[in-house]
């Protein structure tokens, strides 16, 4: 099964991260994944990837989460815009899972 919803970022021949891009979540776009390799991180890999994620999104609003213990991730979303519209408890023992969202343009037509 192909879903297509698996994005990449290379580096010459080298996978150095990837984004799942779903709509399981009340059917609103939903950064499911996103990961960049440790060697790659804060060198823009991970804004490209989300920001392109935006682009192809089908829906007005993206949602993503992430453990209140991930800070870099934290820090990416609010650089992108991305505001607090939830908390989970009891997913991760003691690390609360924060759900985001940013609203997106959408083309009118």
């Amino acid at each position: 099964m192909q879903a297509g919803n698996c994005y990449v970022v290379e580096t010459g021949h080298l996978i150095v991260g990837y984004g799942v891009l779903e709509y399981t979540f009340y059917e609103q776009g939903f950064v499911s994944m996103l990961h960049i390799h440790p060697e790659y991180r804060r060198q823009g890999a991970g804004t490209m990837l989300m920001r392109h994620m935006e682009s192809i999104c089908q829906t007005s609003k993206l949602f993503t989460s992430t453990n209140l213990s991930n800070l870099p991730i934290q820090a990416l979303l609010a650089k992108l815009g991305y505001e607090l519209s939830g908390v989970l408890h009891h997913l991760d023992r003691g690390d609360p899972e924060l759900v985001y969202v940013k609203f997106l343009k959408m083309d009118a037509g």
